[in-house]
């Protein structure tokens, strides 16, 4: 079911495009929607950039796995490295 979900969120632009150009053949998209869909498209870079940048780890840290100790669940992390 989730692939369903993800497949529908991924093809709706598409078929919102499409529907767009049979109920409006011949017409161009005008320059406020262009120029919303390019400020859209900024943002959505800008922030892609900032979680990356945010979430990086430090130069020279090793990730260490999630393990099971006893009965414990012990999180993966990362560890400078010795």
């Amino acid at each position: 079911m989730p692939y369903l979900i993800e497949a529908l969120l991924f093809l709706a632009p598409f078929a919102a495009f499409f529907i767009w150009r049979r109920l409006n053949p011949g017409r161009e998209p005008g320059t406020v929607l262009l120029v919303l869909a390019g400020c859209g498209a900024a943002l959505m870079l800008a922030g892609a950039l900032w979680y990356g940048l945010s979430r990086a780890s430090a130069p020279g840290s090793k990730y260490v796995p999630a393990r099971i100790e006893g009965t414990e669940i012990t999180p993966g992390h990362m560890e400078s490295r010795r």
